[in-house]
């Protein structure tokens, strides 16, 4: 793993977590910050369907673990993407606000997909 992998990957954690203190600070309204509980949750079930697969020395498979956690992280997935939208329908917050939200969501995504991308790489 080189140096400049680990700065981008610093970069684009803390640009999604700059992006949502934006998007609250911008319209003085702090709601949108619940999201950042559902990204504290989203690592459990990835954990439990990581354990669940059976791919490491001490870990066994098991289909029910692993369906459930699967559910469960689609379901705090949807939880992120849903707040915002359900936020500004209720007319909570502002579109600007959730545009920025889910900005920063495609950065934690980009930044989960770069982290996963260099851990396979080799080392030369």
């Amino acid at each position: 793993m080189d140096v400049w992998h680990l700065l981008l990957l610093a970069a684009l954690v803390s640009g999604a977590l700059f992006m949502h203190i934006l998007s609250c600070a911008l319209y003085n309204n702090w709601w949108p910050m619940l999201l950042v509980l559902a990204y504290l949750l989203m690592p459990i079930p990835l954990v439990v369907i990581a354990r669940a697969r059976g791919d490491g020395f001490l870990e066994s498979g098991s289909k029910h673990v692993l369906r459930w956690g699967e559910f469960f992280a689609a379901f705090v997935f949807s939880l992120i993407v849903g707040v915002p939208l359900i936020l500004l329908r209720a007319e909570v917050v502002e579109l600007g606000a959730v545009l920025m939200d889910l900005s920063g969501l495609v950065l934690a995504v980009a930044a989960g997909a770069f982290a996963a991308f260099i851990s396979h790489q080799p080392d030369y």
